[in-house]
């Protein structure tokens, strides 16, 4: 039986506490040995840690076999090389912010961890319900054992895709990490459209979510690609097509291209310091 991953996380905000919460119900990490630190925990966050036994803010008196940095970018100068605990330099890092590169991470590492050992994942926010999936950046530095916990603890939260570098990553990212937003907004539409057709704002909020989760498990279930089954459930000249009329010609398909092309131009502004 493969030994719990003793874990400490820094920073616990929205992605941080739903990835929490995965490995937690998973079993992937050990509570015992595993902490918590953050200013400002949540009660959400309190009472998660405080079922599981997992410490909130303890003194840096043992030391971890992984480091999850799960604070935003633009913190990360003024945290990281405060860092310490026993034996620093063996415990593995995993990056789940957007942008700041291995290198950048590594570099305000090394005053405590001559070697630093870092690996960059992007995660999605289902990961709460342990059904997101995360992207992994390659890094040549680590080892097969680093890579294989990594693995280990970002497929507790969901699926998991090894991209070739960094930059992979950051083009990607769009497409898994930002999606979920994509993927609500356009909930979101469907209720907007449900209410101007008269529905209350209750009924509108059930159909819209209830159609968006009745097609994903369809599609999971269902084996072809979203095309296929897209002109499987479209009428010629029927309703559904006269629908998808009005969405092909204000250009839904380009409109999600032009999203993620965005996001990637972000992330390279964020690796970059642009504001």
């Amino acid at each position: 039986m493969t030994k719990p991953i003793s874990m400490i996380q820094i920073g616990a905000g929205s992605m941080g506490g739903a990835l929490l919460k995965s490995w937690i119900d998973s079993g992937v990490i050990d509570p015992a040995s595993s902490a918590i630190i953050d200013p400002r925990p949540t009660p959400e966050l309190e009472e998660m840690c405080g079922k599981a036994g997992l410490a909130i803010n303890p003194e840096a008196d043992r030391g971890y076999d992984l480091c999850v940095l799960g604070i935003k970018p633009q913190m990360f100068g003024g945290i990281v090389p405060a860092l310490d605990w026993p034996e620093f330099g063996d415990t593995l890092f995993v990056s789940i912010a957007a942008g700041i590169t291995v290198e950048e991470i590594g570099m305000l590492l090394k005053p405590k961890a001559p070697e630093p050992r870092v690996l960059r994942v992007m995660p999605t926010l289902p990961a709460k319900v342990r059904a997101g999936v995360t992207l992994l950046a390659e890094n040549p530095a680590l080892s097969a054992e680093d890579r294989a916990m990594g693995e280990r603890l970002m497929a507790a939260a969901g699926a998991v895709h090894w991209c070739r570098d960094e930059d992979e990553l950051d083009r990607l990212m769009g497409v898994t990490g930002c999606a979920p937003a994509f993927l609500l907004r356009a909930v979101e539409g469907l209720m907007a459209a449900a209410e101007d057709q008269g529905a209350s704002t209750e009924d509108a909020r059930f159909l819209a979510e209830q159609t968006f989760i009745g097609t994903a498990k369809l599609l999971e279930a269902d084996g072809r690609d979203p095309g296929t089954l897209r002109e499987a459930v479209t009428s010629p000249g029927g309703t559904t097509a006269a629908g998808l009329d009005v969405l092909n010609e204000r250009g839904i398909v380009e409109s999600f291209v032009a999203a993620v092309a965005n996001a990637y131009k972000r992330a390279q502004e964020l690796a970059k310091g642009t504001k």
